[in-house]
């Protein structure tokens, strides 16, 4: 049976990711003579695209190290197995085997099955979570790569996030940790808010067509969402 290729994952984001700042910028162009507004909606339009496409990228590659090498996985459900015949079944040490799972090798399907039951895609929303799962259910090189990207080099995800939940949810908690995380000396300064003004839904709109430095915000966490994954590619 063939296994899915991490790196292949990998590759095909950064390709499509690419594709889409290029969308992007045709059609910005091409909004040049047009109200400012319609260009920022573009942009927005063009970052919550990328914002997806983030978790499905992320949720492919862990779904195929998984499947590209179980061992971690089996390892970890093998003891939650045995953690629960002991103390949910009340099973005796003694009548539990060594080996529950069989199977060394799990296909895509019963991956997917496992990690992302409800294809939700799998989501890890802080820095933190990355070596807690990977520990949990990646074995090297792909538990390696995915905790050792460091909290400044995932800061450009985590700004993703917070940026996508303020436009998506508007809510004043999700306007909240934008305004408040990205004004943090640890965020990259091509990212980074500096004014002093609160940045409500239209503010985060124009912050994605402001430029820092002398690209477009949007087009910084284009460019930078593809840096991270390319941390996430093994030899």
């Amino acid at each position: 049976m063939r296994k899915a290729s991490p790196n292949d994952v990998v590759a095909a984001f950064i390709t499509a990711t690419s594709d889409a700042l290029t969308d992007w910028e045709t059609i910005d162009a091409a909004l040049a003579t047009q109200p400012l507004k319609l260009r920022r909606r573009a942009a927005s339009d063009a970052f919550l695209s990328l914002a997806v496409s983030w978790e499905s990228f992320l949720s492919r590659w862990v779904v195929a190290s998984v499947n590209k090498d179980a061992s971690q996985a089996v390892s970890y459900l093998t003891t939650r197995l045995q953690a629960h015949a002991q103390d949910e079944l009340r099973v005796p040490t003694t009548h539990i085997a060594a080996t529950l799972i069989t199977q060394s090798h799990f296909s895509l399907d019963l991956v997917r099955q496992l990690l992302d039951p409800n294809e939700n895609n799998i989501v890890l929303r802080e820095h933190s979570d990355l070596d807690k799962y990977a520990r949990r259910w990646l074995a090297d090189p792909y538990r390696a790569s995915l905790s050792g990207i460091s909290s400044y080099q995932f800061k450009p995800v985590l700004a993703t996030r917070l940026i996508r939940n303020a436009l998506a949810h508007e809510s004043e908690s999700a306007l909240k940790r934008a305004n408040d995380e990205l004004r943090k000396s640890t965020v990259p300064p091509g990212l980074r808010v500096t004014g002093t003004r609160r940045l409500s839904v239209d503010g985060w709109r124009r912050y994605l067509l402001a430029i820092s430095s002398t690209r477009p915000r949007i087009a910084i966490l284009h460019d930078d969402l593809s840096a991270v994954a390319s941390l996430l590619a093994v030899p």
